[in-house]
């Protein structure tokens, strides 16, 4: 069964838009109030008890991609087309959650971010059923006779936790769109390899000073890569973003060698702020600085280049890292075909 991206994203738009009024329409309290509280720490104990029969992660992740194809065909579409980025990314995504999860409520902070981000993947919350049910077949695949339902458990605890934070987050931004399309109106080579790119959201699109966007290219779906934006907000409304070509086959090759004006993309929610290197900030995983491998880099001279990992945004998702699907780039050498018509 193949997947049209385009209507499968108008049909989510449609559900979002009645779950809003039906909110707005209620009389009943709101009874959202997060995740329940967690032990984190427990489960973390026993997750590195464990942790020898699952790393590295890169067999873990195979069985459970394979898996999760094999039993929900359908919901390929809602990935890049290579899989090797997002094979790294959830690998980066699992040693931040067994490193951090002592501090749920930083977790907490971070996937509910995740969860904003998402929305614009078309990922619902059935989706994140799937995957579970996929992890707990790549653990037993994964752990073979050192398997226990304890190391399990406290897997699936873990999970449910990251998981039920991305739907608070992606609950709360249920108002705005999951993403906003974005006509080009210039695109003005600037350096060699760079460009500026300037679009006009199709509706109002709103962000601070010193905030980045991910943005699509209808030439790589679903592989987003996030840029500043290049100033404050204009009067006229449009964007403008510096944007460098970092290496063949990804998301800055298409945006600077294959987009033109006229052309239409599609543009996150702005999110993150500006910091200076070396502030502070969340402690992480990699070697206790920064958010090592989650906390969103601060894009270096708005060309979308970013800063080592841990120097970027405290707190902010990494605009590669998703739990599930999406991914910066594409496979080196990915053959650029522009949509017909």
């Amino acid at each position: 069964m193949k997947i049209d991206t385009h209507e499968y994203h108008a049909l989510l738009a449609r559900h979002d838009a009645m779950r809003l009024r039906r909110r707005l329409l209620s009389t009943a309290p709101d009874r959202a109030g997060g995740p329940q509280p967690y032990d984190g720490a427990a489960d973390q104990a026993v997750i590195h008890r464990y942790l020898d029969t699952v790393t590295p992660f890169e067999k873990l992740i195979a069985h459970l991609y394979t898996s999760l194809f094999e039993q929900w065909p359908a919901l390929r579409a809602l990935f890049p087309e290579s899989m090797a980025f997002q094979r790294q990314h959830l690998a980066e995504i699992l040693r931040y959650l067994t490193a951090n999860l002592h501090q749920p409520r930083e977790i907490e902070g971070t996937f509910a971010r995740l969860g904003r981000e998402h929305r614009k993947l078309g990922v619902r919350p059935a989706h994140f059923a799937a995957f579970e049910t996929a992890l707990r077949q790549a653990l037993r695949a994964t752990a073979g006779p050192r398997w226990t339902e304890e190391m399990e458990g406290a897997w699936l605890r873990m999970l449910r936790f990251a998981v039920a934070a991305m739907v608070a987050g992606a609950e709360a931004a249920v108002g705005e769109p999951t993403a906003w399309q974005a006509t080009v109106t210039a695109h003005e080579p600037v350096a060699p390899g760079t460009v500026r790119l300037r679009l006009r959201p199709h509706e109002p699109y709103p962000y601070r000073a010193g905030q980045s966007a991910a943005l699509e290219s209808p030439l790589l779906p679903q592989a987003w890569r996030r840029y500043a934006m290049a100033h404050a907000p204009r009067p006229d409304g449009e964007l403008e973003f510096l944007v460098g070509r970092l290496g063949p086959g990804g998301v800055s090759e298409a945006l600077v060698e294959h987009t033109r004006v006229g052309d239409v993309l599609r543009l996150g929610p702005a999110a993150g702020g500006p910091t200076l290197q070396g502030g502070p900030g969340p402690r992480g995983a990699a070697g206790g600085g920064r958010l090592g491998t989650l906390g969103g880099p601060r894009p270096a001279g708005g060309t979308g280049r970013t800063t080592a990992a841990g120097a970027g945004v405290p707190g902010h998702p990494r605009d590669r890292r998703t739990l599930a699907v999406g991914t910066i780039d594409a496979p080196r050498g990915h053959p650029f075909r522009r949509p017909a018509g």
